[in-house]
């Protein structure tokens, strides 16, 4: 048979190989991960997440979502009133760069995941409507800015 065979199969491997390797780049990012578990946990929406797939590598471009130019981090994640409903998954506290969340105008429910406290850097929320929210813990922060009319109608707020 002569070294031929070998040398097939080395080549073989080494494409393999570089195969491998360039699926690994391409994978999906951790910040790509959370957004595709939380886009599972939405029940119902209308179709402004219908490209948040593996398939759709680069987070940066799907709808709703704005990242930093140079970490490829997400930024923002902007959903109001696309009919969204579901819990909110914990997946969301991922987003370690997420600095503005706005997912008002929805129909979400269930608990606000304590996991959203991992968003160190977040400087905006914008949920909206939570009328039956009690409890509102925000220590430990460093806010300023004004307290959001929204705020005030808040009527089970008992612990702030």
């Amino acid at each position: 048979m002569g070294p031929f065979p070998l040398t097939f199969q080395l080549l073989l491997l080494c494409i393999l190989l570089l195969y491998i390797q360039a699926r690994e780049t391409d994978a999906l990012s951790p910040d790509g991960q959370a957004l595709v578990n939380f886009r599972t946990a939405v029940i119902r929406s209308d179709s402004i997440m219908l490209q948040w797939r593996p398939e759709h590598e680069d987070t940066c471009e799907w709808k709703g979502v704005k990242c930093d130019v140079k970490s490829k981090r997400v930024t923002a994640l902007s959903l109001p009133n696309h009919m969204l409903s579901g819990p909110l998954s914990p997946d969301i506290g991922k987003l370690e760069s997420l600095q503005f969340l706005a997912l008002h105008g929805n129909n979400f429910y269930g608990p606000i995941p304590p996991e959203l406290g991992n968003c160190t850097q977040l400087q905006s929320i914008e949920l909206g409507n939570l009328f039956n929210l009690e409890s509102l813990d925000v220590s430990s922060n460093i806010l300023s800015g004004s307290i959001p009319d929204s705020l005030g109608k808040l009527s089970k707020l008992s612990k702030l």
